[in-house]
């Protein structure tokens, strides 16, 4: 593979079109620049310039696509080492869950981590939480949170937590003769969840909306249409958290759990499960 150093000795050569000015603009000797360009003229097995006596040196076809190669080489190096001189971030941890934990779990752990470790970058993905393993499997992520499936060996913690109905400020469920319910196309345990604990209370119900989408749903919630199921964590305002006293009965709970990759650990890792833990048991 070329070297930098021949590289940088090719452009200014098609620059000037001699070896002793290319020279000294690199302050160095002609046999120097004269050894590079042979050694990419090995390299490729083809003359990149014409040297006929008599005649001004040119570049050959071949050295003309070389140098255009050579000039996004030597501008790419010098992004990359600027890019990684700069760099403000120590390491970068992936972290995967689930739409309504991302938007009601993670700003608060997020301001709390960045006190802790302001040198460590997070990248955030969505995804469902049957998608999120997937994730983990593949290394796109090195910490995922989301609802359990089930424990393997990357389960670092599995947590009860209450499920809750939710809904838009100001809504009166009391006062309706049907309960209307929204929720995700997938969402079969909680629908079922929802409908077996109004049956026990003698309350009828329906499905008002099915989103495919966790911010259809969301906006279908906050427009007063309906009501949904979340776990208790991912209740976060303008939702409102609704019960007993607004005429509905009491949910079963569910779990949540977090998921650690096996492999080589992120500097910053064990405070972001850590926080998330504190978070989820709150």
């Amino acid at each position: 593979m070329p070297d930098l150093n021949s590289l940088e000795s090719l452009i200014i050569a098609s620059e000037t079109l001699s070896f002793t000015e290319t020279a000294a603009r690199r302050h160095t000797v002609q046999s120097a620049v004269s050894a590079h360009i042979r050694k990419l003229e090995a390299e490729v097995g083809k003359p990149l310039f014409e040297r006929g006596r008599g005649q001004q040196m040119s570049l050959t076809p071949d050295g003309q696509v070389l140098v255009a190669y050579a000039r996004r080489i030597l501008s790419l190096t010098d992004e990359a080492v600027t890019t990684v001189k700069n760099a403000r971030f120590r390491s970068t941890i992936k972290l995967g869950t689930t739409v309504s934990l991302a938007q009601s779990v993670l700003p608060r752990v997020l301001r709390r981590f960045s006190l802790q470790e302001p040198d460590v970058q997070i990248h955030i993905a969505c995804a469902r939480s049957n998608a999120l393993l997937q994730h983990l499997d593949a290394g796109e992520a090195d910490i995922v949170l989301m609802h359990d499936q089930g424990k393997t060996p990357s389960r670092i913690f599995a947590e009860s937590t209450p499920l809750v109905w939710v809904g838009a400020e100001g809504v009166i469920p009391a006062h309706w003769t049907d309960v209307p319910l929204a929720f995700l196309s997938d969402g079969r345990d909680l629908r079922r969840q929802a409908f077996e604990a109004l049956d026990r209370a003698g309350r009828a119900a329906y499905i008002a909306h099915q989103s495919p989408d966790p911010a259809g749903l969301r906006a279908f919630v906050l427009a007063g249409l309906a009501l949904t199921v979340m776990a208790e964590p991912a209740a976060a305002l303008p939702l409102q958290v609704l019960g007993t006293e607004h005429g509905l009965p009491p949910l079963a709970a569910t779990v949540l759990s977090l998921y650690r990759s096996s492999r080589f650990p992120i500097h910053g890792t064990d405070m972001l499960v850590q926080l998330l833990n504190e978070e989820i048991r709150r």
